[in-house]
């Protein structure tokens, strides 16, 4: 094989070996893409999940709403008991505020009936002396009561049974979910709620407008103890009068929304373990296949170094894209063991051809040395110079046939018109034809149909002059070699250009109607020229019929003897 355009440098790839996994499964870069583009998904799910934004929201408002109508209520109740605004009469009555005072044995007294709707902790402040620029820095100062409200119910918790110390299944997943909840960042919202304070609140609810759309100032903040609580501040009005404040706060939010989370991980956790098995499943039935094809293609290519054979998975029976690969995979390689077969079966074909002259123009060459009279040498030099023409012929046409796969690879195809193709290889003939030589003749070629085929000119010139020249060549002296045309049309509405060729000679035994396409095929009657053919025309001309998409094959002439050839081409309208 010629080593003509192959780098020096090229080191075929290293085969694939593979690596075990369950079942026999390997891990790969498609293995890992399947795992990734799998948990990308679960990741997404689980951050949103474990964010709970949406819930979160709605939880906090929910419960500023029931700390607010509860602080409302305590707020209305103390500006009608515990207003004291003896001292307001003095005050510019266009003011917004009055220098009044709440009474803290009413305020007592408020807070010693029993609240069962209410809960959580309830505070209440007086009011500042100056409201001019009103600063707190610190919540106490103003702090007359601080009480915590219950409703009537008791708060039952249930001991978990004493365990060793060992580890099991259970106590690990606990704390597994324990240590993400408590390690799970909660972005702005948690730093919002830790800038928020009661000073800040406070001095908002002192300050809000009388008129605005909601009583009070809402916050979701910590507490003393670390807690996250929603609070409101409602001020104690009376008028336009601020006699204090009251301020409500609400825990548990941290523990519900933790709760929640609790309850989501499990179901994420057995969402995981089937997206592992999906991944094992998928890489079962894509990643796996499709190495043990690249490994078996690798196989092949090893196989052919070492003249070997080496089969394709069968995926053929998947109803999938894996099945398509695999069944192009095995014709391609049936294709290929079928080239190398037909490359070897050719050199031999080709080594024998050339050697059966070669031994010929020895023989003769050997005699040549020993021939005494001129006419002996003579003919023995006649037949080095035909066996030599003989060569020279074979070379020739083993050239073209092994150059025609890559010809017509690389030929670009046109229309062109067959009927003007044959009309122009018949006038050549005609001026080409020697004495005694058989005639070419058109039949009818005014009634031959259009014929615009997609196809290489020069490649159809070569198949209908070989098939003329098996013809001439087979024809007695003087005779007719006749070529006509026809147009059939197939049930699929495909039209199909037929050429056909006719001679006059004594015909081709039936069982050689299909040895003669094959190459080297030289089996002549007896009578006509020995060595005049190389045997690879018409093999040629099958090739490139076959190219086309058409076929060709030849006949016998019941009538009148001789043979016929028939060329069918798929027409491109």
């Amino acid at each position: 094989m010629s080593q003509h355009g192959v780098k020096k440098n090229f080191t075929p790839p290293k085969p694939r070996k593979p690596s075990g996994l369950l079942g026999g499964l390997t891990f790969s870069r498609l293995t890992l893409t399947i795992v990734i583009a799998n948990l990308i998904g679960m990741t997404i799910l689980l951050l949103g999940s474990l964010g709970m934004t949406q819930y979160r929201d709605g939880l906090i408002a929910a419960k500023l709403e029931g700390v607010r109508a509860q602080a409302q209520v305590i707020a209305d109740i103390m500006a009608q008991v515990a207003a004291d605004d003896t001292n307001c009469d003095a005050i510019d009555p266009l003011e917004a505020t009055c220098q009044v005072n709440l009474r803290e044995d009413a305020v007592n007294l408020v807070f010693s009936r029993v609240w069962d709707s209410f809960e959580g902790r309830v505070r209440v402040f007086k009011a500042p002396e100056d409201f001019t620029n009103l600063k707190i820095d610190n919540a106490n100062t103003l702090l007359l009561e601080d009480v915590v409200l219950r409703k009537d119910a008791f708060d039952t918790t249930t001991l978990p049974d004493i365990e060793d110390d060992s580890l099991s299944f259970g106590k690990v997943w606990r704390n597994i979910q324990h240590s993400i909840i408590q390690h799970w960042p909660s972005g702005n919202f948690q730093r919002s709620a830790a800038a928020r304070t009661l000073e800040k609140e406070l001095e908002e609810a002192f300050a809000v407008s009388p008129i605005a759309k909601q009583r009070g100032i809402s916050s979701v903040r910590y507490n003393e103890e670390g807690e996250l609580v929603a609070s409101v501040s409602v001020p104690i009005r009376k008028v336009q009068a601020v006699y204090g404040v009251v301020t409500a706060e609400i825990g548990g939010i941290q523990g519900l929304i933790d709760d929640a989370r609790s309850a989501i991980l499990p179901f994420f956790a057995l969402a995981l373990i089937a997206t592992f098995l999906s991944s094992l499943l998928l890489t079962a039935a894509i990643a796996q296949p499709i190495r043990q094809l690249a490994i078996a293609a690798d196989s092949v290519r090893e196989g052919i170094a070492v003249a070997g054979r080496v089969r394709i998975p069968d995926f053929s029976t998947r109803k999938d894209e894996i099945g398509e690969l695999s069944a192009s995979l095995r014709a391609m390689t049936i294709a290929i063991y079928a080239r190398i077969e037909a490359i070897e079966s050719f050199a031999a074909d080709v080594s024998h051809e050339l050697k059966n002259p070669l031994t010929s123009i020895r023989s003769a060459a050997e005699t040549l040395a020993i021939a005494k009279t001129p006419e002996a040498q003579e003919k023995l030099m006649d037949v080095i110079q035909k066996d030599v023409a003989r060569m020279d012929r074979l070379i020739t046409d083993i050239s073209n046939a092994s150059r025609l796969d890559a010809e017509l690879a690389r030929e670009t195809r046109e229309f062109l018109n067959v009927e003007q193709l044959l009309r122009d290889i018949a006038d050549m003939y005609r001026a080409t034809r020697k004495d005694g030589q058989a005639e070419l003749q058109l039949d009818n070629p005014d009634l031959w149909p259009a014929s615009n085929l997609l196809g290489s000119p020069s490649a159809l010139g070569q198949v209908f002059r070989n098939v003329i020249d098996n013809a001439i060549s087979f024809s007695p002296a003087d005779s007719i070699v006749r070529i006509r045309m026809e147009l059939e049309k197939q049930d699929d509405d495909t039209r199909i250009l037929r050429v056909i060729i006719e001679d006059e000679g004594p015909g081709i035994p039936p069982e050689n109607l299909e040895s003669i396409f094959k190459r080297f095929y030289t089996q002549r009657p007896s009578g006509t020229a020995f060595g005049n053919n190389s045997g690879l025309g018409l093999a040629i001309s099958r090739q490139i019929v076959e190219s086309h998409g058409g076929r060709i094959w030849a006949e016998n002439i019941a009538e009148s003897g001789g043979a016929r050839f028939q060329i069918e081409l798929p027409l491109r309208l």
